[in-house]
């Protein structure tokens, strides 16, 4: 035991029945006349005194044993305490910063720049972006608010379903850009609730939140699919989007398909401009995308909704990929293998460049007015149809320059084929080189008798 003044004593060796050990106790205190014992003999002095001291080395190995008992107890309960409370307060705080950066990275804005001549006006550009963290998710909205009608489904999934909604008020988005006049239309509107169904998993619930977080994270663009808010339900959350009336453009395309081909003789129905003009669109959505780091990797008409005004808005994000990577390699889900590039086929190598093919299959699905691509190849022999060279034929109502930026997306090496800016160049200049007998569905001989220089552009040429 240590003292203040630097002194030690160690009571276990004080006395052992001979001579001491260290320095002697200092002498009892005067014990007062001296007694005598029953035989009438007086106990000699120093006996006594050794009995006393004795007693008294007995007595303080007794009162520090039960101090180090009550110590040992005291060490054994307080210390796990204390782990076990240090650990809780640690996961707690670990779990508020991780939360807090998650919310900061899918609020955080994007402000990528953009090529001045692809769109004229900045707000179609996601130039204005959400205001700053608070405590409440703006995008998040009240459940009393949102109506769903489940008897009017307008889609189905392995993963989610899609029904047709109605939102009482204003929509979140509006919150979240209150200054872009482009969403102050989405108030007491139809809405597209996609929500998960009864038999969700685990899995399926992870990936419907990432797919609310993606969508958070992007700015508004004319050529995407709004993301109107959502309802955080840990059992049944809400996402809800913009309700496009035209349906996605695959089924668009393939139930206007004989009017497209006669659209010479319907003033009023769909004609090949306008298929040019869907092109179009699709290419600036999607090189907005890519500008601002994500991969799509399920580009396709089905993921394509149309509005009731024909505008095209690229959606299901539930793939994309928001990387600071040029090459983004990932395996497993499930897999658009038909409209896969060449090198995701053979090594799940996904790039902005992977988009480009992916784009080239769409456009080949708008100009056969539907057909299901590779029809006659099955999908264990896709990947040698490939690299043998083979690609999709030209659509037998598919004008020249069309099929021309088909290839120029199909290229073996992904760093030949052309970015999104190029070909929404070629597009522009398709559309404004159109004449009233461009707008229709005639014979690709009859093209050349067209006076326009701009009839025959390539995508090399760009």
């Amino acid at each position: 035991m240590n003292y203040g003044n630097g002194g030690n004593m160690n009571y276990g060796n004080q006395y052992n029945g001979g001579p001491w050990t260290s320095n002697p106790p200092p002498p009892p205190p005067p014990m007062g006349p001296v007694k005598y014992d029953g035989d009438g003999d007086e106990v000699d002095p120093e006996l006594r005194a050794q009995i006393q001291g004795f007693l008294d080395s007995k007595f303080v190995p007794h009162h520090q044993e039960t101090t180090n008992i009550g110590l040992i107890l005291g060490l054994a309960i307080s210390i796990p305490l204390f782990v076990i409370i240090t650990c809780i307060l640690g996961c707690c705080i670990y779990h508020q910063r991780r939360r807090f950066i998650n919310t900061k990275k899918i609020l955080g804005s994007h402000s990528p720049s953009h090529d001045s001549n692809s769109y004229n006006h900045l707000e179609m550009y996601g130039k204005h972006s959400p205001p700053p963290i608070t405590c409440t998710d703006p995008w998040a909205m009240d459940r009393t608010k949102v109506i769903v009608e489940y008897d009017k489904k307008l889609g189905a999934g392995a993963f989610c379903n899609v029904h047709k909604g109605h939102i009482n008020g204003p929509a979140a988005v509006r919150r979240v850009f209150p200054d872009l006049i482009s969403v102050q239309k989405f108030a007491d509107c139809a809405v597209a609730v996609k929500l998960l169904p009864s038999f969700a998993d685990d899995i399926a619930r992870s990936d419907f939140n990432q797919e609310i977080n993606f969508m958070k994270s992007l700015n508004y663009h004319p050529h995407l699919v709004c993301m109107l808010g959502y309802v955080s339900d840990p059992r049944n959350p809400l996402l809800l989007v913009e309700y496009c009336a035209n349906g996605d453009l695959l089924h668009l395309i393939r139930g206007h398909r004989t009017e497209i081909e006669h659209g010479y003789e319907n003033d009023q129905g769909l004609k090949i401009k306008n298929l040019v003009s869907f092109a179009w669109q699709i290419s600036n959505g999607l090189e907005y995308v890519n500008s601002i780091g994500c991969i799509h990797r399920d580009v396709a008409a089905r993921n394509v909704l149309v509005d009731a005004d024909y505008s095209c808005k690229i959606g299901d994000f539930g793939l994309c990929r928001l990387t600071d990577n040029l090459l983004y390699t990932a395996r497993g889900g499930r897999l658009p293998l038909r409209w896969m590039a060449i090198e995701s086929l053979k090594s799940f190598e996904y790039s902005f460049k992977s988009d480009v093919w992916s784009y080239g299959i769409l456009l080949w699905e708008l100009l056969s007015l539907g057909e299901v691509p590779y029809g006659t190849v099955e999908n264990q022999q896709l990947l040698e149809f490939l690299e043998s060279g083979q690609r999709l034929q030209k659509p037998i109502h598919c004008p020249v320059e069309f099929y021309e930026i088909m290839k120029a997306c199909w290229r073996k090496d992904p760093d030949l084929r052309p970015r999104f800016s190029e070909i929404c160049e070629i597009l522009r200049k398709i559309l404004e080189a159109a004449t009233e007998d461009y707008g229709y569905l005639i014979p690709i001989s009859n093209l050349a008798t067209v006076d326009n220089d701009e009839k025959d552009i390539r995508v090399d040429d760009v």
